[in-house]
């Protein structure tokens, strides 16, 4: 898993799709903001790349179109990942996301 399998456009196909309604929808939008920063290191990047990714990949361990437990598996990748690049994700980040997704 690199960061050239991931994209900006299925990311935020996905971000549309569910928006808010998941609760690590901040988490993995900010994780995308420290993706796309210079300052994140690449063996962070390669961490949240591949999260991101298993995200927004509909074939995963348990598929997206089996309601709640096809994004379970999503949100422990996601909270894995960030657990181990919780620096790299800065509150610019995570103000960031909360504005893109109308979060106060």
């Amino acid at each position: 898993m690199n960061e050239a399998q991931f994209t900006d456009a299925s990311f935020w196909d996905k971000v549309k799709k569910f928006g808010v309604k998941v609760p690590f929808a901040t988490d993995a939008v900010a994780m995308f903001f420290a993706l796309r920063d210079n300052a994140t290191s690449m063996k962070d990047k390669a961490i949240i790349a591949g999260a991101l990714f298993y995200w927004i990949n509909p074939f995963d361990l348990i598929p997206d179109f089996i309601v709640s437990a096809g994004q379970l598996d999503d949100f422990t990748v996601i909270a894995a990942a960030l657990y181990r690049v919780r620096r790299a994700v800065t509150d610019e980040h995570l103000a960031k996301a909360r504005s893109v997704l109308g979060i106060k």
